[in-house]
């Protein structure tokens, strides 16, 4: 297996008190630290952070250990709200928690084939 294919990758866009973390690659329970810290070099005034997990090409078992500890960390540093965007072969859901940025459109309108899941029904895997 080629490491280059499989490591975590992460790109960062930011429009004014938002922030989109884009995720491809393998995803692992210790790459939390690596998002921790892009997570921290994001300007002050960002309060809304989306993950956005479509490009996740494989995740172990422990995967969702480091998105639970990166919304953790926003919840705790910034006091943000966050959506987290979760696709597979056969869903593509969002989970939202928090006021999120005027700037953001709404997903439900923008892309009628995003599922907005109840946060209770999301909660249980996060």
């Amino acid at each position: 297996m080629d490491p280059v294919k499989t490591r975590l990758r992460h790109a960062v866009e930011v429009a004014d008190d938002a922030a989109t973390m884009y995720l491809s690659g393998s995803l692992n329970a210790g790459d939390a630290f690596a998002l921790n810290r892009a997570c921290s070099e994001l300007p002050g005034r960002v309060r809304t952070l989306r993950l956005d997990l479509h490009g996740v090409e494989t995740m172990n078992g422990n995967a969702m250990d480091a998105v639970r500890a990166v919304l953790r960390y926003w919840r705790e540093s910034r006091g943000g709200s966050f959506r987290l965007s979760l696709a597979s072969e056969h869903i593509v859901a969002t989970y939202a928690e928090g006021s999120f940025a005027s700037t953001r459109p709404n997903l439900r309108t923008a892309h009628a084939h995003v599922a907005e899941s109840p946060a209770a029904a999301t909660a249980i895997y996060l």
